[in-house]
């Protein structure tokens, strides 16, 4: 498909979209060329995202996807 084609689909679908995130989201990804901005972090949130994956490699702390979170939602509710 060429880029003239595409850019018709994309103009069309983008006229029947009505969900403001989704035009949000697109619109970002529209303009990454012109986000100049770092991804910035400091020292102490560093830290403590080090501090989250140590804990999570030796087995102090253990996470589910989210689709298990879900399921596990879920039957919870029926119990």
């Amino acid at each position: 498909m060429s880029a003239i084609a595409l850019r018709a689909e994309i103009l069309q679908l983008l006229q029947k979209e009505r969900n403001e995130s989704i035009l949000a989201t697109i619109r970002s990804l529209l303009k990454r060329d012109e986000q100049e901005e770092g991804f910035d972090i400091t020292d102490d949130e560093l830290a403590e995202l080090e501090e989250i994956d140590r804990r999570r490699k030796v087995g102090l702390d253990t996470y589910v996807s989210l689709d298990e979170a879900m399921r596990m939602i879920r039957a919870d509710r029926r119990a």
